[in-house]
């Protein structure tokens, strides 16, 4: 009896002394002492599955000059995951709120952040939605008075004074189909917004939930301008995304893969071939990645990976 209650001793010290260092770990990725002169993307995870749904995506970045976008808001109920970022963080505005899709993993805690946070200006598609969700997101805007523009392949602005954000998708027109959106969650993922984020030699791309068929569009018309040194898979890295094209044409040297869930093994072992860099927050936890715009990236995660599926 005596031994089994040091080895239980034994295994709690661990599970306390793994838990303390997870914490610090957290706490490392959302110091801000280092983001000065950096562009500087945290990629949180957001929980484990809600309601039978995806947390979902959010990413905060932070500009070289000190500028936050918060890119996609998770689903509503893993907002406590955003707000404890950002206050971990110190931010006290959203310099730019952007919205890649109005899907509930996406805009979930736009009304809320919101809410709780002075907002800059808001970007998104001009793709509506009828779902509850949807309407409290646009209720929030017009209740704070938030500046609104919609983005559409061509357009560019920028993140601060030194960071340009090219938009690759969706087209400046908008073909909805009769009885949209019944069945129309393909229809939506292939409108997110596909962002290039440019900061002197250093690339980011961002595209939401886009499927193969809407990367192999997005291909045909962008071609290698779409090329980014790090990337967020499409879709939580699922293979209704992530094609051979779009990972030719993308060619990333670091992918980070945004689902609480393993997903796809395939995709995942796709994007860390030629000794390429793949970070899932389901095995790595929150992921930073940061460049001083010189091509080279500095990337830490909020947990150590205990198993690999991927070599």
């Amino acid at each position: 009896m005596k031994k089994r209650l040091i080895a239980l001793a034994l295994l709690l010290c661990m599970l306390f002394s793994c838990a303390l260092a997870e914490d610090a770990r957290y706490g490392q990725v959302y110091d801000t002492a280092q983001d000065a002169d950096r562009l500087t993307v945290r990629y949180l995870w957001l929980g484990p599955q809600v309601a039978d749904d995806k947390p979902g995506d959010c990413m905060i970045l932070t500009s070289p000059d000190g500028k936050i976008m918060v890119l996609d808001a998770g689903h509503p109920q893993a907002t406590q995951y955003i707000i404890a970022a950002l206050d971990a963080m110190g931010v006290k505005k959203i310099d730019y709120l952007v919205a890649s899709h109005p899907h509930i993993d996406h805009i979930g805690g736009m009304a809320a952040l919101m809410d709780r946070y002075e907002v800059g200006i808001h970007y998104s598609t001009e793709l509506w939605h009828t779902t509850n969700t949807y309407k409290g997101y646009v209720a929030a805007i017009e209740r704070n008075h938030i500046e609104q523009v919609y983005l559409h392949e061509g357009d560019s602005f920028m993140f601060g004074d030194q960071v340009t954000v090219y938009v690759y998708n969706p087209e400046a027109e908008i073909s909805y189909y009769a009885d949209y959106p019944k069945s129309g969650t393909q229809f939506m993922n292939n409108h997110s917004l596909v962002l290039k984020f440019v900061y002197g030699d250093s690339s980011f791309l961002m595209a939401g939930d886009l499927y193969s068929t809407g990367e192999t569009d997005v291909v045909k018309r962008w071609g290698d301008a779409l090329h980014a040194d790090v990337i967020k898979a499409n879709h939580h890295g699922l293979d209704t995304s992530n094609s051979p094209k779009w990972r030719k044409t993308v060619n990333p040297d670091i992918t980070v893969i945004t689902n609480d869930l393993l997903g796809s093994v395939f995709v995942a072992q796709k994007y860390a071939r030629n000794g390429k860099q793949m970070y899932h927050i389901f095995l790595d936890g929150d992921v930073r990645v940061s460049t001083a715009g010189d091509g080279e990236y500095e990337v830490l995660t909020g947990k150590d990976r205990q198993t690999d599926f991927f070599d």
